[in-house]
């Protein structure tokens, strides 16, 4: 490593997100076909140029008529009604007044002028061109109304919300082609390690396989990014460079292992090797604290440890707001307020991260700290959907004590 590059050691993670944040610049925007916009990021709010159903439509098959004809029907003097015509979905809107008799409509199809309310198949008499009706049928009933879906101006999708496939279809029933979205970042993952291998690769030399590749990789799917590439990586100075250049394309390279101070942890300075800056090595928290960040291009270089479980930790805390900052999210680490179910310790001097179970309970949001000596940390970290955020030198926090949390997707 050159003597003459400084760099920040061992600081505090909100210091170290705020250098991200200087160095990162947010991806542009893209138009996608509504066809490919779900689960990407909508780079703008989105309204609807038009009410929908744009007019009152037929939920049920059977007969529209005026609700007003038919209050005095029931069984013994039924109301008897001639009908003309049939509407499907795909008719014209009708032009012609029907007061006075019914109109067949299959469901979808547009409710004709004069009538109000539809009538099933199965609750009428039906003769050759007449219906009999044998009780009041109410104004409203079996019509989708105009605008019952979605009125004219309301909003299908908020700038930075993560477009879900509800939305999209209802992007594409409002008559919208093309959406706005984040540029995806390009994410490279590799798992360093030589006893690591292919998580897909069939395993005949008894070498593990990287998971922290599969976890990675999800994560990264989970905040709205779709170009991952992953792969495990010798531990050896030469083939960690080599794999940092062959993707320093990319906007994130994120690394898994090798960050410690043990003689053989060659990511950090490999990074360096490969024509890496420093930006920091080490962040004043627990666990994880041998992360390190770099910056290669306009690629962002982050080595994490190898324990599944504090790479869990890392990437919500660390990971996820490098990749809000690309995908321009207003809030790189949102925090919510809970209260503890149980008590939990804090650390001398560094911010401690606790994976937490979160739920609601009378009203409030409740945090588990999961600390039952019968949980391994393998699976805390599958039961858990938050991190509680325990600030330096806090002490003993109690029962019912309010504590900042960090909720997953």
């Amino acid at each position: 490593m050159p003597s003459n590059q400084s760099f920040s050691k061992n600081i505090p993670r909100s210091q170290a997100l705020r250098t991200l944040q200087d160095r990162i610049r947010t991806l542009p925007e893209e138009q996608v076909s509504v066809i490919d916009c779900s689960d990407k990021i909508s780079a703008q709010t989105i309204c609807s140029a038009i009410s929908l159903p744009e007019h009152d439509r037929s939920a049920m098959d059977g007969f529209a008529v005026s609700s007003t004809e038919t209050t005095k029907a029931s069984k013994n003097t039924p109301i008897v009604l001639s009908f003309t015509g049939e509407i499907r979905p795909s008719s014209m809107t009708p032009s012609e007044s029907t007061i006075g008799s019914a109109v067949k409509v299959l469901t979808g199809g547009i409710i004709p002028p004069g009538t109000d309310a539809v009538i099933p198949f199965e609750k009428v008499v039906i003769s050759e061109n007449t219906i009999q009706i044998s009780s009041p049928v109410k104004k409203g009933d079996y019509i989708f109304k105009r605008g019952s879906d979605i009125k004219k101006g309301e909003t299908i999708i908020s700038e930075n919300e993560i477009i879900n496939p509800c939305q999209a279809a209802l992007l594409s029933y409002a008559g919208i082609r093309a959406v706005p979205v984040r540029c995806s970042p390009a994410i490279a993952v590799l798992a360093v390690g030589n006893e690591l291998c292919d998580p897909a690769a069939v395993n005949s030399l008894s070498l593990i396989p990287a998971d922290n590749l599969i976890l990675v990789k999800s994560l990264c799917k989970r905040c709205g990014a779709t170009e991952i590439k992953i792969s495990p990586c010798a531990n050896s100075p030469e083939s960690i460079s080599t794999a940092i250049k062959a993707y320093s394309h990319c906007n994130l390279i994120i690394t898994t292992g090798g960050t410690g101070p043990g003689n053989r942890d060659f990511v950090f300075n490999s990074v360096l090797e490969a024509g890496g800056t420093p930006i920091f090595k080490g962040l004043s928290m627990h666990p994880a604290k041998s992360i390190f960040a770099c910056q290669l291009g306009s690629c962002i270089v982050v080595g994490l440890p190898g324990p599944p479980n504090a790479v869990n930790l890392a990437f919500h805390t660390v990971i996820k707001p490098i990749i809000n900052i690309l995908l321009g999210q207003p809030d790189i680490s949102p925090k919510f307020t809970a209260h503890l179910s149980s008590s939990v310790i804090g650390a001398n001097e560094r911010e401690k991260l606790r994976p937490c179970l979160v739920f609601e309970q009378g009203g409030k949001l409740i945090a588990d700290p999961l600390t039952s000596p019968d949980l391994s940390p393998r699976k805390v970290m599958n039961i858990s959907n938050g991190i509680i955020v325990l600030p330096p030198d806090c002490g003993e926090l109690e029962k019912g004590c309010k504590v900042q949390v960090i909720k997953f997707a």
